[in-house]
């Protein structure tokens, strides 16, 4: 059931694939019988498929309460057995993992083609020449493709530290219950096999409460943006006639209503006004963990 993780149109993907590797736990653990398992795990692949409708329906609390609903709609009484011996605090713990560890493998996939690109444009540039600078002064001279080169480092350190949270994150928190775990046999072991975990969490407590890995993916995420926006900016700078070392394309460009002249770098402006807004959330998730206590509260709702 693996498989059902990496298909990832809807919002609900993530919450199926930890409810198939739970069904098939409470099967092994002879809570569902071998005709339950299939029935439920063949509702829960037409949810998948489904999505979450797009209409607002006020009686739905979240993503968990939705798929509980609808495999009870489809499945019959035999869904409202997928609860047992879990909790939404694992839930959204387990949820949450695997999507930050999706979005690190896809922003991992996109900055390895940001730096295969530098890196095409260092091989076309061959030998061509320009001044390096210290303090906005002409220093060296350098070849074009080593300062584009340089950039490729700092995406390469942004890569090495994605994997790194990735490695970090990458515990099933199933089994976890809301805070002391479940008194039912469910292989955790299993679970964490089956969507590809490396092991199961070690501690209950902690695993139901647990937001480091959000702080570490944000604070990666922050470190790509601030190496953007250093590149924007030079790239701002060496576009005006003073540097004129850079031709900015039409299509990322704007012009003047009443300088028409101009070739405003707009693409480039935003990259580098976004980035603050990551080192905004960053420091978000930092404030609303300093001072919560063990283990699952509501405001934790906030660094979703």
């Amino acid at each position: 059931m693996a498989a059902v993780l990496f298909v990832r149109p809807h919002s609900c993907a993530y919450e199926v694939a930890a409810s198939h590797a739970h069904a098939a736990a409470l099967a092994k653990a002879g809570v569902l019988s071998k005709e339950e398992l299939s029935l439920t795990q063949k509702a829960l692949e037409q949810i998948a498929g489904e999505g979450i409708p797009e209409d607002n329906n006020p009686s739905i609390e979240d993503v968990h309460h939705y798929v509980e609903k609808r495999l009870v709609e489809i499945a019959g009484e035999v869904g409202k057995k997928l609860h047992t011996g879990r909790s939404r605090n694992e839930q959204i713990a387990s949820d949450l993992r695997l999507y930050v560890r999706a979005q690190i493998d896809d922003i991992s996939l996109l900055l390895a083609e940001v730096a295969g690109e530098f890196v095409e444009q260092a091989e076309k540039a061959a030998g061509a020449a320009m001044p390096s600078y210290t303090h906005l002064q002409r220093a060296e001279p350098v070849l074009v493709a080593h300062w584009l080169l340089a950039y490729v480092e700092m995406f390469l350190r942004d890569l090495s530290r994605l994997a790194d949270c990735r490695k970090r994150l990458n515990r099933c928190p199933l089994g976890s219950a809301a805070v002391a775990g479940t008194i039912l046999p469910l292989d955790r072991s299993g679970m964490a096999k089956s969507l590809d975990f490396d092991a199961p969490t070690a501690n209950s407590i902690d695993a139901t409460s647990d937001r480091d890995f959000s702080i570490e993916f944000v604070q990666a995420l922050a470190s790509v943006a601030m190496h953007l926006s250093r590149w924007a900016e030079e790239f701002i700078l060496f576009s005006t006639t003073e540097y004129g070392f850079v031709k900015l394309p039409e299509a990322f460009s704007t012009g003047s209503s009443a300088m028409p002249q101009k070739k405003n770098p707009d693409a480039l402006e935003l990259i580098r006004g976004k980035a603050a807004g990551v080192y905004a959330d960053a420091a978000a998730l930092f404030k609303t963990g300093k001072g919560r206590p063990l283990a699952y509260n509501k405001d934790m709702q906030e660094t979703q």
